[in-house]
Formats: structure tokens, C-alpha cells, sequence
């Protein structure tokens, strides 16, 4: 399995990553980039530092899976590091950006389960606080992409708020663990199904549009749907992407899960 990170400079993926690493199961996923390398960068990790050149010649060699510009510095994905990487038998981390994520995930195919995680704050204010904590030299050029990056998010499998490390993590970590074992979805309140408004978004989806994200919760490392029920029945008719947002709740209260049943084995009737 391939984890991918997204989201603004500053909204903590490295330090999500660093601290899942920690468990032992999982593997960073090393990204090769033309910038210069930080205070407590070394080389491999998180990057493998190439010259403009040497980056060059790696495109001209076809040894890339996706390569992007950003901020003025080259970022790639390397075919035989994704492959030396796999064979650890380990979960692969990786931090890219929005469009090199979209870019991996069409290249790579059907070949590597992959699970997209964008990462975000509470506002671009928030973003430029942390900017400035971390002491970042070209903060305007990075809020400049605040927007463009945003607009990704609901392209994502999971969108999380990165408010807090430890809470963070342990998203990612059940997460990862309900991808693993293809937890069904239940929901949290009572479900009738309304055809008629499935069927208007399986409209929308098949002619491109992008729903609202599904909000989900987790309790005891099971996902629920708190909001968005037949956005997700839509996704799964359809066969399109519908993102799911993480949302925090104060408690999953157990209801009658039948109907939603029916609803499922509906929809997969129709895939």
C-alpha cells in the first residue's frame, strides 16, 4: 500500500509521516527534488537531492513516474525507488504535491493500492502562523498556492483538519488500518433511501461534477457516515470519486443498520 500526503508547505505532512514511522510499519517513500536540502534533512529523507542535470537526465531516461515544478525546484516520483521500496513489504509514505498525486495515481494505475490523504488547516492564517514558526524564507510565495492547493482537496480519498499531531496520527493510523481491511461504512442515523436524489447525483457524477465530501467519523477503528449517505451510494453506482472528510463527533450512537444495508446491496447491483 502507498500513502500519499498532500496539502499546503506548512500544514505538517512530514511531521504526520515522521511520526507513523515511529510504529515500525510503515516506510518513507523517498521524493527526488532539485531544492536545497533543510536543517535535520538528510539525504533519503525525506528526499534524494539532485542537481538540475542530474533531475533532467532522470526525466530523459523515462525513470520517473511523475515530475512537477514548484516554488522554482523540480519534485519527482522514481520508478525503481517505488519498486525497491514495495519489496520491504512495508506501508509506503510519501509527501507530494497536488498535482504530482494526480499525475502518480494515473501512472501507476491498478498496480499499488493507494490511499490519497490531503492535509489542511482552519484557514490560510493559520497556514502563515505556521509559516513563520518554522522560520520559512519565501512565505508569500507559498501562500500563493493556498488557494490552488485547496481546490484539490476533494480529489482526495480523505480529507483531514491537522489541528493537533497525536489526534492526527492516529486518523491516519485507522485510516490505514480500515483501508487494509475493507471496513464497509455504517452510518449513524436512521436511513431511508431517496432514489430519486441517488439518482440525480449519479447524474452529476458521471457528468463530471464533484459532490461535497462525505463526512465520516471513526469509533472502535470502524467508519461511519455522519453526513453525505447518498453521496457515497452515488460514488459507488457511479463508480466515481467521492472524497471523505473526517469530522470529529462526540460519540457514534448505534442504530438500526438494515436499511442502509439494503442501500449497499442496491448499489452493488447497479456497479
Amino acid at each position: 500500500m502507498l500513502v500519499i500526503f498532500s496539502g499546503g508547505s506548512g500544514v505538517g505532512k512530514n511531521t504526520v509521516i515522521a511520526e507513523l514511522i515511529k510504529s515500525g510499519d510503515f516506510l518513507l517513500m523517498p521524493t527526488y527534488t532539485t531544492r536545497d536540502k533543510r536543517p535535520l534533512e538528510c539525504e533519503g529523507n525525506p528526499y534524494c537531492f539532485l542537481t538540475d542535470d542530474e533531475f533532467k537526465q532522470k526525466i530523459s531516461e523515462n525513470e520517473l513516474y511523475e515530475y512537477e515544478n514548484v516554488h522554482g525546484h523540480y519534485y519527482g516520483t522514481s520508478k525503481l525507488l517505488l519498486k525497491n521500496s514495495l519489496a520491504l513489504g512495508k506501508i509506503l509514505l510519501k509527501d507530494i504535491d497536488v498535482l504530482g498525486t494526480q499525475n502518480l495515481v494515473k501512472s501507476i494505475g491498478q498496480d499499488v493500492k493507494i490511499v490519497t490523504l490531503f492535509l489542511k488547516v482552519e484557514s490560510k492564517d493559520v497556514l502563515k502562523e505556521r509559516l513563520i514558526e518554522r522560520k520559512e524564507t519565501e512565505i508569500e510565495k507559498r501562500l500563493s498556492r493556498y488557494e490552488m492547493e485547496m481546490s484539490y482537496c476533494d480529489k482526495y480519498d480523505y480529507i483531514i483538519t491537522n489541528n493537533d499531531l497525536k489526534e492526527t496520527t492516529n486518523i491516519v493510523l485507522t485510516i490505514v488500518d480500515a483501508e487494509k481491511r475493507n471496513l464497509p461504512f455504517s452510518v449513524t442515523t436512521p436511513f431511508t433511501a431517496d432514489e430519486e436524489r441517488v439518482a440525480e447525483y449519479v447524474k452529476r457524477l458521471n457528468g463530471g461534477a464533484t459532490l461535497s465530501p462525505v463526512k465520516i467519523a471513526y469509533c472502535n477503528g470502524n467508519p461511519y457516515i455522519v453526513e453525505g449517505a447518498h453521496e457515497y451510494l452515488a460514488g459507488l453506482i457511479s463508480g466515481k470519486h467521492v472524497a471523505k472528510e473526517i469530522v470529529k463527533v462526540s460519540g457514534v450512537s448505534s442504530v438500526e443498520q438494515s436499511a442502509w444495508q439494503t442501500a449497499l446491496k442496491n448499489a452493488a447491483k447497479s456497479l
